[in-house]
């Protein structure tokens, strides 16, 4: 089979695009006969960029294909739906069907494709109500679940919310669980890497996300806060922030300059491989979220051997199973007791970091794979 995917998004940070790259890889090494086709934009440095990573799979092909969304700008965007589509129809010819992994982020929807929705989350929190974001998604889900030939979820939670918000689409969605890459491992400390953060000297909480409401950054900036004096003074929190440049932007200006002297460190462009070395050398990675479709960095966390406390809302409790301390994301005291419950017990720390080794191992990109690889053929025949 030719499978072909919409890479003009797929690079840099984010669970989407994590997604994308670890989805491709682990189709081509299960299925050696089946060609895998990333169709990404016009740009030269993009196409190298795939090449580094993928270049060296045979069975992966890289072509310039598509425009960029923002190739002509937002006055004459027009345009440049019309030739995607053009181009669409130019490039699926030879492709048996087009994979989607990011359907909001596409200019237009393909003739024939099966598209992966990670969460519908502007559409479900409050948070976002009169936004131009869930306009847009109350406009593109209908269209994906009328127009795909089968949509992909990440968990059953996100099916779930797809068939209460759209009780009349009657397109077939099949969950299909994520996994953390195997470069997440437990790693021994790296102290000049730590130092470069300013953590070589104080154990640390760990937040890894974006810059987003739903995240609940200003909620676990509260809780660290309410943690006792003694405990803060000799535990910083590491927020690792990811996201549009204008957001975190308008971040470091609302509160970095109020959390100056108070143990929270504020980090963002962080290579991957320093990454790794976060996670496996935190005291407890806290992820209060308000709403995931699958929540990758509550596992990327467990299986660097990083003890997690996480969400007990969306998507956390089917993924983490019982290998989380799992609290109400709104309620910054329990938040805060988690916090210091780990932080005061070596015992419960060991008992977690078990756990979660367990808990990641139950999920693969091989599995995952395999299960997509399901869905083709049954669209396809």
């Amino acid at each position: 089979m030719n499978i072909g995917f919409d890479a003009t998004n797929i690079l840099g940070h984010g669970g989407i695009k994590t997604y994308a790259r670890e989805l491709v890889k682990g189709l081509a090494e299960e299925y050696p006969d089946d060609s895998f086709i990333l169709l990404t934009t016009f740009s030269g440095s993009k196409k190298r960029k795939l090449e580094d990573l993928f270049g060296s799979i045979p069975n992966v092909t890289i072509r310039k294909a598509l425009p960029h969304r923002n190739m002509l700008g937002d006055r004459l965007s027009f345009i440049t739906k019309f030739l995607s589509g053009i181009l669409w129809r130019f490039s699926s010819r030879s492709l048996d069907i087009v994979h989607l992994t990011d359907p909001f982020g596409s200019v237009v929807l393909p003739r024939k494709f099966v598209a992966t929705v990670h969460d519908i989350f502007p559409i479900t929190l409050d948070e976002f109500k009169g936004s131009e974001l869930r306009r847009f998604y109350l406009k593109r889900t209908p269209e994906i679940l009328e127009k795909a030939r089968a949509v992909i979820t990440p968990s059953a939670y996100v099916k779930k919310s797809l068939q209460e918000c759209f009780p009349e689409s009657i397109c077939s969605v099949l969950p299909v669980p994520e996994a953390a890459s195997d470069k997440f491992h437990p790693r021994p400390r790296n102290r000049e890497m730590l130092k470069s953060y300013g953590l070589d000297e104080h154990p640390y909480f760990l937040f890894v996300g974006r810059v987003d409401p739903r995240k609940n950054i200003t909620g676990l900036i509260d809780s660290y806060l309410e943690l006792p004096e003694g405990i803060r003074s000799r535990n910083l929190l590491a927020l690792v922030l990811s996201g549009r440049p204008p957001d975190i932007e308008d971040f470091r200006e609302r509160y970095c300059h109020l959390l100056e002297g108070k143990g929270i460190v504020y980090l963002r462009d962080v290579p991957q491989e320093d990454l790794y070395n976060l996670y496996s050398s935190a005291l407890a990675f806290v992820f209060p979220t308000l709403d995931e479709g699958f929540g990758l960095p509550v596992l990327e966390a467990m299986q660097s051997g990083c003890p997690v406390i996480a969400s007990d809302l969306s998507c956390i409790p089917e993924i983490a199973g019982e290998a989380a301390i799992l609290v109400d994301p709104r309620n910054t005291s329990l938040l805060s007791k988690s916090m210091e419950l780990l932080e005061e017990s070596p015992e419960n720390r060991d008992e977690y970091i078990r756990k979660g080794l367990e808990r990641a191992a139950c999920f693969s990109w091989s599995r995952a794979a395999r299960k997509t690889m399901e869905v083709y053929r049954s669209v396809i025949s």
